[in-house]
């Protein structure tokens, strides 16, 4: 799930580098909520590249436009 490669992100790397991740499903409407609350929270950029796009999330907003 997004939600806990986000967390495994958030230990491995140091504060204010971008997360990146990649699965080969589409993103759910739950995960795809939760990773805008979250990049807003923590203040970091969330790169999530699914099965039919990219989705840049930054400061709470994706790059989708929430048209995923």
């Amino acid at each position: 799930s997004e939600k806990l490669a986000i967390a495994l992100g958030l230990i491995s790397t140091p504060h204010g580098t971008p997360l990146r991740i990649t699965k080969n499903l589409r993103v759910c409407s739950d995960c795809h909520a939760a990773t805008k609350f979250l990049s807003k929270i923590i203040k970091r950029k969330i790169i999530v590249r699914d099965a039919s796009r990219y989705h840049l999330v930054e400061n709470g907003a994706c790059s989708c436009g929430d048209y995923w």
